[in-house]
């Protein structure tokens, strides 16, 4: 009687030791900055170098803008026709003259409106590069808060193999088991070790690819952020096809397309205004002096005026430029058709995934985790009191941790799911 009231003396103490140093590893031991999910995914979309680069497109389209509005430059002539060189007397003459060309055919709004389409087309892209690195960082985000779950769960199975070992030297002590199930147990425990040491790396790891994201070389050092939140988020119910509809109105890959059809219809209106003839108004004046000699006259002054027309000939027998610019909208109808299948097949698939990491989580809240608790805590009841044996006490513990690091990983699963349908649909109103 006394050998069991030891054992359970021991058990408890070993107990609260093992908690108050649980307690220890989960408190911060340096001064990184924490930082929110709202704040991590904003910083990204700041400062992302990628994106600041997808961001020059657009400054680059607006560019194309101002640059089809110029009209084509005036021409100055200014010349000396003719000098005497010879001395002979012979009369100089210079003339100047200005040429002025008119587009006809509404070019310059024709190249205005198919550049202002494109610059809308390319604002889309630059949108849905948005839309895809911010699911990239929400799921950087969830692998910090995940690799962080792993090591919790794994430092729990620790702190049980520690209560193991604990009762088996105070059982060793007062001669109630052999060296051989101390040593066992130990070296469960030892081995374990290990694991948890792999998962602090993998949190370090975890951390260091979301920091990537934020651009800055700063981030890599003492100052990277430390992800906080939780993974332990509500489920949530979704209806598949609102989110078909809103995807197929919404989301900006498919704008992108619906807008290269209208710059591709611009191109087309622009390729025809370039098949009507452009004319040029120029005046000149010149003079003439008045010689000497045998070439002496009166000084002439002279205006002379015109209008000049292209003739386009070759443009009218071979019309690439309109050839292309009905394909390339052909092409782009083709693109949009592609593009909204896709984007409704992501949606079923993402949705499909999103729910079977719903059922998943719910078998283990509904009382897996429960269970595999009371198994234990069973299990190691009966072994202090002699009515359980070692390795079926280890046996529950591998369960036990098989169990929560597998929850771990589903939490992981919702999380990166949930990003997944909320980036196929087009909707953003996530919080972990």
């Amino acid at each position: 009687m006394k050998r069991k009231v030891a054992v359970v003396a021991a058990f408890a103490s070993v107990l609260l030791v093992a908690l108050r140093c649980k307690g220890q590893e989960q408190a911060p031991n340096d001064q990184r900055p924490k930082i929110t999910f709202t704040e991590y995914v904003n910083q990204v979309l700041r400062s992302n170098l990628d994106l600041a680069a997808q961001r020059s497109n657009i400054a680059i389209s607006k560019a194309a803008v101002t640059t089809a509005s110029v009209r084509p430059d005036w021409s100055l002539d200014i010349g000396v026709p003719g000098a005497d060189l010879s001395n002979q007397g012979f009369p100089t003459t210079w003339s100047f003259g200005l040429t002025v060309p008119i587009e006809l055919g509404g070019k310059k709004g024709s190249r205005v409106r198919a550049a202002t389409a494109d610059l809308s087309s390319t604002t889309a892209d630059y949108d849905d590069a948005v839309r895809q690195l911010r699911a990239t960082a929400a799921n950087g985000f969830v692998d910090a808060l995940g690799a962080r779950q792993i090591l919790q769960s794994k430092t729990k199975s620790l702190a049980q193999l520690d209560r193991i070992v604990g009762v088996n030297e105070e059982r060793l002590r007062v001669g109630d088991i052999g060296e051989i199930e101390l040593a066992q147990s130990r070296v469960e425990r030892d081995q374990f070790k290990a694991d948890v040491i792999s998962a602090e790396s993998d949190v370090y790891s975890a951390d260091l690819a979301a920091a990537q994201q934020l651009g800055n070389p700063d981030k890599l050092g003492p100052q990277m952020p430390v992800p906080s939140g939780s993974l332990e988020i509500a489920t949530r119910t979704f209806d598949i096809d609102q989110l078909i509809a809103h995807a197929l109105q919404n989301r900006s890959d498919v704008v992108s397309r619906i807008r290269a059809i209208k710059a591709a219809d611009e191109r087309i209106r622009l390729a025809k205004a370039n098949l009507v003839p452009d004319v040029a108004v120029n005046g000149a004046f010149a003079h003439t002096g008045t010689g000497s000699g045998d070439f002496q006259q009166q000084p002439d002054n002279t205006i002379i005026g015109g209008v000049s027309v292209n003739l386009p000939i070759s443009r009218n027998l071979h019309r690439g430029e309109l050839d292309s610019a009905r394909a390339t909208r052909q092409q782009a109808e083709l693109q949009l058709r592609s593009a909204q299948l896709k984007v409704e097949v992501e949606v079923r698939d993402a949705y499909e995934k999103y729910q079977s990491s719903v059922r998943q989580l719910n078998v283990f809240r509904s009382g897996l985790l429960r269970d595999a608790d009371r198994v234990l805590e069973a299990r190691l009841y009966a072994y202090q009191h002699g009515g359980s044996t070692l390795l079926e006490v280890i046996d529950a513990q591998r369960k036990s941790a098989d169990v929560y690091l597998a929850y771990s990983q589903a939490l992981m699963d919702h999380g990166h799911a949930l990003v997944t349908l909320e980036e196929a649909a087009s909707t953003w109103d996530l919080s972990f």
